[in-house]
């Protein structure tokens, strides 16, 4: 599939309730087959979420909570949520952030069909196409990212540019003009401009690779502020969609990004499964004290597993920034991946300035330009934390 016909697919099947029909060829007995909606499970949750569910009902982030179409999860200044797909797919919810499921589908065929809208916020996402066809995608209010089997970082704040960050694998990354959207396919091929409109920003759409990122310019996000089409002006917004170009750079990564997207832990089908039994289980009131305290116990005990996991995952990832490390050319460099670096005071007046990686065995491991040292604490002074506040690098 050309990435072009991509997104088009993606921005039509997101928010609007458009649908393109072919008339069968010949007469058939049966309709086909409505697609089968599919659920989400929560396997990690700590600090202040919850969930909304369509139905109006809410509830707190916790380890089974299903999530379906319509259902959305926002996360509180300390939440976070790990939350596991039919597919074994999986993303992180960052604090503070907005996260609406739009659509979790399979067909007859198997082929899964996971949409879902980044309205404000960060996540980060691990995900496992098994089929060539299976759609994963996350739209943001003024982009959207069609999956290709990936690791990947979306980050959307509240009404500026989105911005993607490959790990592994590839993203499709294109603007949106959610005012375009809501029309129909007819609508839009009996005006010359929409269509121009639609094929720029078609061709708009770039192609991420691994270690790749793209940032929308400001004025390339201005264009998805019009809620109607009747206030946009068409020749305006497509003279920025042509000038206004995504630009592929290196994703730069920070080692707090590094780390999220490495302990992100999903569970065997076997214990996804129990999870929701567990969960579905507890919130009946017709369970006497006894039968509660076991599902607790059960529940407690598969959450303990989890984290220990993502605290195993954690420290090997630590143990590789001092085993091999990366290699910065200057104290900038180390500010951006940290977002943070130290001065290091010795008894014997010297100095080292670098990122403090760990604190073991009576010593300091600290990277620096001239890569890992340690230094044994006896001969430390002092510690000045948070210099990149008091310097400029």
């Amino acid at each position: 599939m050309k990435a072009s016909k991509l997104t088009i697919m993606g921005l039509a099947l997101l928010f609007t309730g458009l649908t393109v029909c072919k008339k069968p060829d010949a007469e058939v007995s049966e309709a086909p087959k409505k697609p089968a909606d599919l659920s989400a499970v929560v396997v990690f949750a700590v600090g202040d979420s919850k969930i909304q569910h369509a139905d109006q009902t809410e509830e707190k982030a916790h380890l089974g909570a299903l999530l379906k179409s319509g259902d959305n999860v926002v996360t509180g200044d300390n939440g976070k949520v790990d939350i596991q797909f039919a597919d074994g797919s999986s993303i992180r919810i960052s604090p503070k952030s907005a996260i609406d499921f739009a659509k979790l589908s399979q067909d007859s065929s198997g082929t899964t069909d996971t949409q879902i809208a980044l309205v404000s916020g960060k996540v980060f996402a691990k995900v496992n196409k098994a089929k060539k066809e299976d759609n994963f995608t996350v739209v943001t209010p003024t982009a959207i990212a069609g999956v290709r089997g990936t690791s990947f970082i979306v980050e959307s704040a509240d009404g500026k540019p989105a911005k993607v960050k490959v790990v592994e694998g590839a993203v499709a990354f294109a603007p949106r003009v959610p005012a375009l959207e809501k029309l129909s396919t007819e609508e839009i091929s009996g005006n010359a401009d929409l269509k121009k409109l639609q094929e720029s920003l078609a061709k708009a759409e770039v192609i991420l690779e691994k270690d790749q990122a793209s940032t929308q310019s400001a004025k390339s996000a201005e264009l998805a502020k019009s809620a109607d089409i009747k206030t946009l002006d068409l020749s305006k917004a497509f003279k920025t969609s042509e000038k206004e170009k995504l630009v592929v750079e290196n994703a730069k990564l920070t080692k707090n990004e590094e780390q999220e997207i490495r302990t992100i832990v999903t569970v065997d089908k076997k214990t996804a499964e129990e999870i929701v039994k567990l969960s579905e289980s507890a919130q009946t009131e017709k369970l006497d004290e006894l039968k509660k305290q076991e599902i607790d116990a059960k529940r407690q005990a598969i959450e303990t597993e989890v984290a220990k996991r993502q605290e195993d995952e954690k420290k090997k990832f630590e143990e590789s920034l001092a085993n091999q490390p990366k290699e910065f050319k200057s104290k900038k460099d180390i500010v951006n991946y940290y977002e943070r670096i130290e001065k290091i005071v010795l008894v014997d007046g010297k100095t080292v300035i670098g990122a403090i990686i760990n604190q073991e065995n009576g010593q300091l491991i600290v990277h620096t330009e001239n890569g890992v040292k340690k230094i044994d604490m006896d001969n430390v002074e002092e510690v000045i934390y948070d210099l990149q506040q008091k310097s400029k690098f």
